[in-house]
């Protein structure tokens, strides 16, 4: 008969909590790779839904972008997002955009230096003197890089917030309007996975979304 081998209470004990250890990472494992594949179809149910004002009145048409004001803490923040909303609205042809030179140059001959205080009287004024359908203007409110902390960790997430008002220039009315605050944080589903880190990144979106979205009220996508 062989005999059989006998294993020391030591060997028992180290084998039992390995086996623990190895339960716990299967465990972990698993769950994580669950999370992961049923949070991924989420990804674009996270993102913040714009909505905004649309008149009746809207139509398409010649269109002048004037500067942008900002009023964030960061420098140059204006013209980086006016050259961004300029080149995506120039990808919808239902625009036609104002030259940006040409607008500077009839803004200064009438002496406006903030775009978003004029009076319907000026909005009207400017419309002729340009020639143009509807005026864009534009207020920078946030551009910075900013901290965070929660249940998930810390770290650090750009911030973009913009509002934007388009008149029409024969009655100096507002036809359409929203405002878009975004943060890096907003598309992230598990993991870091749709985190935009670059604040350049993040504005680019904003851009995006928001030229799409003002091209939607004419069922262009």
């Amino acid at each position: 008969m062989c005999a059989s081998a006998v294993i020391p209470k030591g060997d028992k004990f180290r084998l039992s909590k390995q086996a623990a250890r190895l339960s716990f990472i299967r465990r972990f494992c698993f769950l994580s790779l669950y999370l992961l594949v049923f949070s991924l179809p989420l990804a674009g149910c996270s993102k913040v839904v714009m909505r905004p004002y649309v008149s009746d009145s809207f139509k398409a048409g010649k269109m002048a972008i004037l500067p942008f004001d900002n009023l964030s803490a960061a420098q140059g923040a204006s013209k980086t997002m006016e050259n961004l909303v300029l080149v995506e609205f120039l990808r919808f042809p239902i625009f036609t955009i104002v030259e940006p030179g040409q607008v500077s140059a009839v803004l200064s001959e009438a002496r406006v230096r903030l775009a978003t205080s004029m009076s319907k009287e000026t909005v009207i004024k400017l419309g002729k003197d340009l020639g143009v359908d509807l005026l864009m203007l534009s207020v920078v409110h946030e551009y910075e890089v900013k901290r965070f902390s929660g249940a998930g960790g810390s770290g650090e997430s750009p911030v973009v917030a913009i509002s934007v008002r388009i008149l029409e220039t024969q009655t100096g009315n507002i036809v359409w309007a929203a405002n878009v605050n975004r943060t890096g944080n907003d598309k992230e589903v598990v993991f870091g996975i749709g985190r935009i880190k670059s604040i350049n990144e993040l504005a680019a979106e904003v851009a995006i979304e928001l030229a799409r979205s003002c091209a939607a009220a004419f069922g262009q996508r």
